[in-house]
């Protein structure tokens, strides 16, 4: 059925008013809603905002008068075919299917004059364009039968005219075969549907008519109260048949109800008690843990209707008082009827505003907690309106039909995703044998695990995995078919964990779960830039329940560890410690030997054709079978035993479709059984010497992948490409996998152009003149288009987004968030993949950009390199491309200390260095480095960056102790660097003690190390004791850096870029910035260092604010323009202050000096002793800066910083304005922030400080009440 409600809100612009319909609404639960007179002006109007009702059209006027609205609920199939709209606002005619019903909605607000020649107008324009079920609602501003449809005490029979009127606008419809709805319906009544309460009159104005033969399915209509709007709402229900309509939304597990002490401990006990009565010998784990979703979907549900009637408990008994306080009125209209109702009114109108403020107070603690903030927030404001995602229809049956309804489009996607998930179906398609695959797989090379490593992979499961993997589940997640969230296991984790365990130790040893747990709801989403009417063109995302998905963590997390042994290190795709700019670079630098030596080759990119969808579980395990224990093969296959899906269109659940082949998608296993599934062929690929590679040293290099994207660099390829072609349909004969040859793309280098011709005939690929895209970025055939290809677009990328920015409201802050959060990642995975060398001028206009775009077009009043400062450093984090840059090739060269294995690119490089090892000489000076002519521009790009930041790296001029033993050959003749390395003596640092070098006796102590030959100890020590080597003469040297550290003990989490970035982003020792002195110099004192950084960190876990961190760093940079600055860019402006008109507007004396403020500041002095306990006179230095504040305790320091920052914003937010904010203003800001940080931390679940700082000003405020007894203190006063 349609819930169809017409409304005349007599107004919208005022925000109770919208928040009063958006509940009414909801409230009603209608899927079409018709509005008239709502005020709205053409262009101009608020945004209509209501939960689930996106499509809306308007019909506005030129002035805040009349408009007519129609709304379409989401669930809705809807359908546009035309669109009419009165220019003055009186009318909207939308063509429509609803349902695939064709509707035709006419929305009318009729003038309160010649109403009778307006209605025939529209009726005349309406039958020009009228199909299917004709509706036409709204407000008619006249009564049809008067004698029966108006009540007044003044007026008590209508006149002869007013009847005739009536009876001629009845006369009206009769002739377009129109009928009054709910007069059908309600034969004899009398109902009201405007009340005037001028005259406390009644009248029916609004209607649904309905042409004759639809009037069959209306199956209900009825008047409402009057409440919010001088006109009551008309519902009408019509009935659809067919599927029942609009889809039904899913249940899930409400998370908000555990905001609720009492649902919390209800469902606490009811867990306890059921697990306790029910956990007995007879029952298995299985049938407990499903059973048990049943039990709690049932407590849900009651707690979430007990607390919505809770909240709506006031809200509905004020509706039941207006109801029969209108129904008394309306019967007998008598002054002390209208005093009762206008009064029941009023209270419903203040029960909406408290509604309203509490909505905005929410609304105001997200933008406090989250807004110029890096979230979701800022992401939502940056990025464009998303295209509504519903399907309209689906063309099927290879273009000969079209289907629909939204069952039809979920069956016909159900059919797409079944025959793909089920290919041994496929009689085309050749059926895959054990033998045969046996056969494959016994020819490779496939490594296998050790015993330890096999033991480990199937030890029992633990409650303290579980519990682990719990806490680490992504927030907000949308949960699988069962509807039980990741909040609801991370709540009660403590309660489920045991069972958990139980059940993944039975679904293990039986090799399956339950079906209804491996039940999968796919929801189709339109791929970008393709037709959404086909059903290869979406993409299906698959909603897992969160059980099945806690289990397949805890297996990949097992997995995860040993994929490193299993996998080829040319496989970077989700291996941990392997990234995917490993593989472009290892693919720059073979192309430049390509291209060095000449050699004909061709790249080859292969497309796979739904590679994750398409794995074969037969394959699967034999594969698995290589290295696996049987224990934990059936562990896996647990997840394979018989998995069903359902597609999910407009609320309607497709029929079942069972999954037979495919890893599972939106599994956390899925990706590393698919590196495991890809591997054989990679194998088969690298130890066939019929497809040829290309060599480098005693290495040859053919293949790389990431996942299921496979690059191949291949030589000879006249031979090479017929050979990978039998090798990729033996490897697609017994795993189902598929290359799409038209979508792979073929980039011949230094093939002679016949034989290139030749090629392009027999192998039909998409064949390159230029470049490969691959990973996001072109790779070209020549490294010199490198630039040209990647860095140039990107820079109009640049462009493009920070010009779409500059439309969305920002603060000064914020907008440097943005760069952050969007920009700076994208230019980074530049960087990484292509570490090339970068003209200057190239990187200074990025930099240029997101300093136009940060200080929005003007000048900036803040040196950059200031703000590109970490903020313990006095900056704000504002990104400097240029050390990023650097940081990123930094980042390069330090791969090569990665441990065991490091990627692959690295050991190309190496081998162009003869028998120097490039983690060596890089520790030489560049006099000391012997000549390297063959090395790759990246290793020189590398080491060239090196000379320069080394210093910087390594925290120290002379040689580090972190320099590797091997160093030592460079100086000392005859120096036997194995001996010392295999005794695990790798870095100078391990031969110091106490600041001296370490006496051979010492030496053979700790690392058992055997005699040396005579003096080469001292040989040792006097190299490090040289000027400009490790140790001065007599003072030890500083720790290790955190990149020293690193290639001491390398990690492959390590965040490199990071490090180095950190380690580059440091200022010149003593510097001193003019804000500081210009601040020195207004103070008339002499801060030192220390203080300085005290006041960069003072505000550090103070609050959430931006908006306060931002004025207490405009402050402390002299960000504002004062009088005595303004006055020389402006020769109009006075640089007398403009409180007092006294003395000269300076820093200090516009934030702290004038007599305008002295009071302001001393009740602020007062209050932050009241609040803190401590006695601190005000100073500028203290409350403006927060220089000397070192006897601060922590809680005090933070409320201190919220006192004073609330005072500075108030200050600024009446810049230019005699008026001064008082210390009431104060109070009330701060007790706004205490409501907006306890809101927070209530709403988004943040974590509770173990000792709060809001301690100090609630205890300040009970204090204030105590001491005044029988005098109610308000907060704030």
């Amino acid at each position: 059925m349609l819930k169809i409600l017409s409304y005349n809100v007599k107004g919208l612009n005022a925000p109770v008013k919208r928040h009063s319909l958006a509940a009414e609404v909801l409230r009603l639960k209608a899927d079409v809603v018709c509005l008239q007179e709502t005020h709205f002006k053409r262009l101009a109007h608020p945004l209509l905002r209501i939960r689930n009702f996106t499509t809306q059209y308007h019909a506005t006027g030129p002035t805040r008068a009349r408009g007519v609205s129609i709304l379409i609920r989401s669930n809705v199939v809807f359908q546009l075919h035309r669109k009419i709209s009165d220019p003055q606002g009186r009318y909207l005619i939308l063509v429509c299917s609803l349902n695939h019903k064709t509707y035709t909605l006419v929305n009318v607000y009729s003038p309160n004059t010649e109403q009778l020649s307006f209605i025939s107008g529209v009726l005349n324009r309406v039958s020009l364009v009228a199909t299917g079920l004709l509706l036409i609602c709204g407000d008619l501003n006249y009564s049809i039968d008067p004698l029966r449809d108006v009540r007044s005490p003044k007026i008590p029979i209508p006149t002869k005219r007013s009847i005739r009127q009536g009876q001629k606008l009845s006369d009206l419809f009769s002739s377009h075969g129109l009928y009054d709805v709910w007069c059908l319906w309600h034969p004899g009544d009398s109902e009201f549907t405007f009340h005037s309460k001028v005259h406390n009159m009644y009248s029916r104005l609004d209607y649904f008519l309905l042409q004759g033969s639809s009037l069959p399915q209306v199956l209900h209509c009825e008047i409402l109260d009057i409440t919010w709007s001088d006109h009551a709402p008309i519902l009408l229900t019509v009935g659809e048949g067919g599927e029942g309509g609009a889809g039904k939304f899913m249940w899930r597990f409400n998370d908000s109800i555990l905001s609720d002490p009492g649902a919390l401990a209800e469902i606490e006990q009811t867990l306890k008690e059921y697990f306790t009565l029910n956990n007995t010998p007879g029952i298995t784990p299985e049938t407990l843990w499903q059973a048990h979703k049943a039990v709690l979907r049932g407590v849900c549900l009651k707690w979430a209707s007990r607390l919505n009637k809770a909240r709506q408990a006031d809200r509905l008994s004020i509706l039941s008082q207006i109801h029969l306080a209108a129904q008394a009125n309306s019967s007998d209209p008598t002054p002390a009827h209208l005093k009762t109702l206008l009064e029941a009114q009023a209270r419903l109108s203040d029960w909406n505003y408290k509604a309203l403020l509490y909505s905005q107070r929410r609304l105001k603690t997200r933008y406090y907690a989250f807004r110029d903030r890096p979230g979701r927030l800022l992401a939502r404001c940056l990025r464009p309106m998303v295209a509504n995602s519903r399907i309209s229809h689906l063309v099927i049956d290879s273009g000969r039909r079209t289907v629909y309804k939204p069952l039809e489009i979920g069956n016909a996607l159900a059919a797409y995703y079944g025959d793909l998930y089920n290919l041994q179906s496929d009689p085309l398609l050749p059926s895959s044998c054990e033998d045969r695959v046996d056969r494959y797989l016994s020819d490779l090379h496939l490594p296998s695990l050790t015993p330890t490593q096999r033991d480990g992979l199937s030890s029992p499961f633990t409650e303290l995995e579980i519990a682990t993997t719990i806490k680490s589940l992504p927030s907000h997640k949308s949960p699988g078919p069962d509807g039980f969230t990741d909040t609801y296991y991370k709540n009660f984790s403590a309660l489920l964990t045991p069972h958990l365990l139980s059940l993944f130790i039975s679904a293990a040893e039986e090799g399956r779960f339950p079906e209804e747990m491996l039940r999968t709801t796919i929801v189709p989403l339109p791929k970008p830039g393709k037709s959404p009417t086909l059903c290869p063109n979406f993409r299906p995302i698959s909603l897992l329940n969160v059980d099945v998905k806690i289990y397949a963590k805890i297996l990949a997390n097992r997995v995860a560890d040993l994929l490193p042994k299993l996998i080829c290190s040319d496989q970077v795709g989700f291996i941990r410690g392997r990234q995917g700019p490993h593989n472009t670079k290892k693919l720059i630098d073979l192309i430049q030997v390509i291209q060095t030596h000449r050699l004909p080759s061709v790249l080859l990119a292969l497309d796979a054709e739904k590679a994750f969808d398409r794995v074969d579980w037969m394959f699967l395990r034999k594969v698995l079978k290589f290295g696996f224990p049987v224990s934990v093969l059936q562990s896996i296959f647990a997840l394979y035993a018989s998995p069903t899906a359902s597609v999910l269109t407009a609320g309607f659940l497709s029929d079942q479709i069972r999954i037979s082949n495919g890893t599972r998608q939106g599994c956390p296993l899925s990706p590393l059984l698919y590196a495991l599934v890809i591997e054989p062929l990679a194998q088969r690929i690298r130890q066939d010497d019929g497809v040829a590679g290309i060599m480098v040293g005693p290495t040859t290099y053919k293949i790389g992948l990431f996942a299921d994207d496979i690059l191949l660099t291949l030589t000879e390829p006249t031979e090479s490409l017929p050979r990978l072609g039998e090798i990729l349909t033996e490897y697609s004969e017994v795993s189902y996998h598929k290359i799409n040859l038209p979508k792979s793309q073929a980039l011949s280098i230094n093939v002679p152009s016949s034989t290139r011709k030749s090629l392009m005939q027999h192998f039909k690929f998409e064949w390159r003149e230029d470049y490969l895209q691959y990973l996001g970025v072109k790779i070209s055939k020549s490294p010199d288009q490198l630039f040209d290809l990647n860095y140039k677009p990107f820079l109009s990328h640049v462009r493009q987004l920070l010009f779409k920015w500059k439309r969305t409201s920002l603060s000064w802050m914020g907008r440097m968030a943005a760069i952050k959060m969007s920009l700076l990642p994208k230019l980074l995975y530049y960087f990484r993949t292509i570490p090339i060398r970068l003209p200057k001028s190239y990187i200074e206009e990025i930099q240029s950009l997101l300093n136009h775009y940060v200080w929005n077009g003007k000048r900036p009043r803040v040196p950059t390199r200031l703000l590109n400062l970490p903020v313990r450093r006095g900056g704000l984090a504002m990104p400097n491309i240029h050390l990023y840059h650097r940081a990123a090739v930094l980042a390069s060269l330090a791969e090569y200390f990665h441990s065991p294995r490091p990627p692959q690119w690295t050991a190309i490089e190496q081998s162009f260095a003869k028998q120097y090892l490039i983690t060596t000489v890089m520790w030489l000076t560049r006099r000391q480095r012997p000549p390297l002519p063959e090395l790759l521009p990246l290793t020189r790009w590398y080491l060239h960056a090196w000379d320069l930041s080394r210093a910087l790296l390594l925290n120290t001029t002379s040689l580090s102790l972190a320099t590797p033993i091997e160093v030592l050959t460079h100086w000392i003749a005859d120096f036997d660097c194995v001996r010392w390395t295999s005794r695990g003596i790798g870095h100078l640092h391990q031969l110091i003690s106490g600041g001296n070098m370490m006496t051979f006796e010492m030496l053979k102590q700790r690392y058992k190390l055997i005699r040396q030959p005579p003096g080469l100890r001292y040989q040792i020590a006097s190299v490090i004791r040289r000027p400009g080597m490790c140790l001065p003469p007599t003072l030890p040297q500083a720790p290790l850096s955190p990149f020293a550290s690193f290639v001491v003990k390398p990690c492959t989490k390590a965040k490199l870029l990071s490090i180095c970035y950190e380690a580059l982003n440091v200022p010149s020792l003593d510097h001193i910035w003019s804000f500081q002195s210009a601040w020195e110099g207004e103070l008339g004192i002499r801060i030192p260092s220390q203080a300085w950084a005290r006041a960069f960190g003072l505000d550090r876990g103070a609050y959430r604010c931006a908006s306060l961190m931002e004025v207490r760093r405009k402050v402390l940079y002299r960000w504002y323009l004062v009088p005595a600055r303004e006055c020389h860019m402006n020769k109009t402006v006075s640089s007398i202050c403009w409180r007092c008109l006294l003395l000269k507007g300076t820093m200090a004396h516009v934030w702290s000096d004038c007599v305008a403020l002295e009071p302001l500041w001393r009740g602020v002095s007062g209050l932050v002793e009241k609040a803190t306990g401590l006695i601190l006179p005000f100073a500028p230095a203290d409350f403006l800066l927060g220089i000397s504040l070192v006897r601060m305790g922590k809680l005090q320091r933070k409320l201190f910083c919220i006192i004073t920052s609330s005072t500075m914003l108030l200050i600024a937010r009446r810049w230019k304005q005699t008026r001064v904010p008082t210390v009431r203003d104060v109070r009330d800001m701060v007790n706004n922030i205490r409501d907006y940080e306890l809101m927070a931390r209530h709403i988004y679940d943040f974590p509770h400080p173990e000792k709060d700082h809001w301690t100090l000003w609630d205890s300040m405020l009970a204090a204030e009440c105590t001491a005044a007894p029988g005098s109610p203190v308000q907060r704030g006063s």
